[in-house]
């Protein structure tokens, strides 16, 4: 027997049983990203027994039979592409449609070349660019996705890698067509052809298999979807993400402590001036009462009352554990807002601020959640000042928009980070304090990843910290 036909014959069996595995594993219950996979599974069944066929018997070499194992396989290279951009973006079904579409006019130019006596190299070598372009294509869609967790995901580190290797497959093919008479084809039984399509084939069992590990091991973060594969990983990260709320909160009370002065300092001012100003108008009204001086007077008693409710309420929704959900917030806002809470316990320390703040930086998230982060990050730089009590004890903290990301440094001239532990420093239960708990520094890259941004530290060359936070505009940043 033909060596292609009985490994077109082998690969048409595994083909038929991966698209079982994969439908019955979801128990029929499948999500756009493995419909559109399992669709490409299916799609190139119909490719593979054409291709079985044709090396069994030359009679079944027509160009309608051609036409169909070519529009199969790039049919079903376009399923496997929409999959893959379906597990972090919402596919389109017209575009789909359109890219259905264009495989098939482009199978049919394939056979007007093919009807035009064009040479065997020069529809393998058309063929095969075609290969190169959806290969790439979809490793580019792996690459550019901005979930986190599907990035950090091993299989789908494979699954990316195994997209790479088979449009170096394609260009391997494209090669044998410019500098052999006889080109790595489908339709030529040599040895060099049973190599490349035997290697070809494991690489899209890999591939199978990839995809199928990534379903098991990663849940979608949109929807924490459950299904059949990843039910228990599911449930586990559902676990995880209550525990986490659950830590979020603790650790804004944690922060109570830190801010107590601070709370008390900014309270007294208020209330010392109402205090005042109501002793004035005691003794003006004793006296002879003038409207002018009494209206002045309850305008400053006003002023100190919107300042004391001001900050009461900023206090108030710290500490709110019921906010979960992202909305366009003004970052430098929420700056100002911490910097006014915490500012006196950094001049009770004789710490100088400095700031260097963008006004107008707009962001999708969670004002609180971020605001905790930076009351973590500015106690951490005090903290790091008091304890090395350097000649300089200054704070650095600038604000800017740097392409499409809201950059944040908060710099402090303390005794910076020990170099062994400054790799693993937002790690759960690393801490360089003697009574820390570990969990500070990781809840804010935590929340930082929530928010699809970065967070990461940094030795200062002359001495103390830098810590950058960048987080992605709002759509609507103007």
């Amino acid at each position: 027997m033909n060596p292609l036909a009985a490994l077109s014959i082998a690969y048409l069996l595994i083909t038929v049983c991966s698209a079982s595995i994969l439908y019955f594993s979801f128990n029929g219950k499948i999500d756009a990203s493995g419909k559109y996979f399992f669709l490409g599974e299916l799609t190139i069944i119909p490719g593979i027994l054409g291709i079985a066929l044709i090396n069994l018997k030359p009679q079944f070499l027509r160009p309608e039979l051609l036409f169909i194992v070519n529009a199969s396989v790039w049919i079903s290279n376009v399923c496997v592409l929409f999959s893959t951009y379906a597990l972090s973006s919402t596919t389109n079904l017209r575009k789909f449609t359109l890219a259905i579409l264009f495989s098939a006019i482009y199978a049919s130019v394939i056979e007007v070349l093919r009807y035009q006596n064009a040479s065997i190299n020069t529809l393998t070598l058309f063929v095969s660019i075609t290969d190169v372009l959806f290969c790439f294509w979809t490793y580019f869609i792996c690459k550019s996705t901005k979930e986190n967790d599907l990035q950090n995901n091993l299989f789908f580190g494979w699954f990316k890698y195994i997209e790479v290797m088979l449009g170096l497959f394609a260009i391997i093919r494209i090669i044998s067509c410019l500098t052999n008479d006889a080109p790595i084809n489908a339709r030529i039984p040599s040895t060099p052809a049973t190599i490349f399509y035997i290697l070809f084939m494991i690489l899209n069992v890999f591939r199978y298999i990839s995809y199928q590990s990534l379903r098991i091991s990663w849940v979608d973060p949109r929807t924490n979807s459950i299904n059949p594969l990843n039910r228990n990983l599911a449930v586990v990260t559902q676990e995880k993400n209550s525990l986490l709320q659950g830590l979020i909160a603790s650790n804004r009370v944690i922060g109570i402590g830190a801010m107590a002065s601070s709370l008390a300092h900014q309270l007294s001012q208020p209330l010392t001036t109402i205090g005042l100003q109501t002793e004035t108008l005691k003794r003006d009204l004793s006296k002879d009462s003038q409207n002018e001086d009494t209206v002045t007077a309850l305008d400053k008693i006003n002023v100190q009352l919107s300042k004391l409710s001001n900050l009461v309420l900023n206090l108030r929704q710290l500490f709110n554990t019921n906010q979960n959900e992202f909305y366009s917030i003004n970052l430098s806002s929420a700056i100002d807002e911490i910097i006014e809470i915490i500012e006196p316990t950094i001049n009770s320390k004789n710490i100088h601020l400095k700031q260097s703040i963008v006004k107008e930086l707009n962001i999708l998230g969670d004002a609180i959640q971020i605001q905790q982060v930076l009351i973590n990050l500015l106690n951490n730089a005090i903290d790091a000042i008091e304890t090395s009590n350097p000649p300089t004890r200054e704070i650095r903290i600038a604000a800017s928009s740097v392409n499409d990301l809201a950059t944040i440094h908060i710099k402090d001239t303390g005794g910076g980070i020990d170099s062994k532990a400054l790799p693993s420093i937002f790690e759960l239960y690393k801490t360089t304090k003697k009574d820390g708990m570990g969990i500070g520094l990781w809840l804010s890259k935590t929340i930082i990843n929530r928010h699809r941004g970065e967070i990461f530290a940094e030795n200062n060359s002359i001495g103390g910290a830098t810590f950058t936070i960048k987080l992605p505009l709002s759509p609507s940043h103007s």
